[in-house]
């Protein structure tokens, strides 16, 4: 009787962006039997389109496209071509894709690490896969501090609206089932590994003999992401140490008052996750017209 091979899980990374998911996504892609593919919301994506949407082979590619946030491996034809069957089934093939392309057997793979920051509040089908969550947090005052790193922060420089939008993502992690959940603290990589590795089934997994990773191909084309692939060195609690006391008074005080208004922060995480869809539909839309 021949073996019946399992397909992969599927694992989830959430977090408030600027918190260390593409480290963390960088870590476990080193991982015998683990695959990260790019960053994308097209996990969430799926379940937030219509029917007709939904029923378009080539349009799902293209929305694939539209919410991956960094180069994929796969061109549209090679996208298109995984979008067949359930929800779970299309992601189980843009994984196995993305490793045969990263010349990787697809056949060794048994988790696939999705790493999905920006739309966390749309659960609806990575919550019908039978896959995991792992909730990432990091130090609230470096979050903050790196909003005036980089453009796409502009918009959470002020101490009260950052809170609010902090709150917004813990008000999405707590709908989340415990039983599928692993928290953990970027202060704790990378010895907190060992115990999410167990928490993925991947126990004393080893690393790929032969490594090509998408991160690495996304460094090239992205100047945030170059540290992902040198050591990991943890510089947080160096960069508390120097923060302005005003600036680390205010976001106290803010985060006093937005932390009561989490139980209600549903639209406003809403409002933030719809907000999204409006330019994936463009950038697929232009996918579309060049064809490539």
């Amino acid at each position: 009787m021949s073996q019946v091979t399992r397909p992969p899980a599927h694992a989830f990374i959430l977090s408030l962006p600027r918190s260390g998911s593409t480290i963390l996504s960088a870590m476990l892609d080193r991982y015998h039997g683990i695959v990260s593919p790019p960053e994308s919301s097209f996990p969430q994506v799926l379940g937030a389109i219509s029917r007709k949407e939904r029923n378009d082979r080539r349009w799902l590619a293209a929305l694939y496209h539209g919410s991956t946030f960094v180069p994929t491996p796969l061109n549209l034809d090679e996208a298109e071509a995984c979008m067949e069957g359930s929800d779970e089934e299309i992601l189980t093939s843009l994984g196995l894709a993305i490793a045969a392309k990263l010349h990787r057997d697809p056949a060794e793979i048994r988790c696939i690490v999705w790493k999905t920051p920006r739309t966390v509040g749309m659960h609806k089908v990575p919550l019908s896969t039978s896959g995991k969550f792992i909730v990432l947090r990091r130090n609230p005052q470096n979050v903050f501090e790196s909003q005036f790193r980089v453009e796409f922060g502009k918009n959470n420089r002020n101490p009260y609206r950052f809170a609010i939008f902090r709150e917004s993502y813990e008000h999405a992690f707590s709908r989340l089932p415990e039983d599928r959940v692993f928290a953990m603290e970027y202060d704790d990589l990378p010895d907190v590994l060992p115990d999410l590795l167990a928490f993925l089934g991947l126990q004393n997994a080893g690393g790929w003999q032969h490594f090509e990773s998408s991160l690495d191909m996304a460094a090239k084309h992205c100047s945030h992401m170059t540290q992902v692939t040198s050591e990991f060195r943890n510089t947080d609690p160096q960069k508390r140490a120097n923060l302005d006391p005003g600036q680390v008074a205010s976001l106290a005080r803010a985060m006093v008052l937005a932390r009561p208004l989490r139980p209600f922060m549903g639209p406003v995480r809403a409002f933030f996750d719809n907000q999204s869809m409006g330019p994936i539909r463009e950038r697929a839309k232009e996918k579309l017209a060049k064809g490539d």
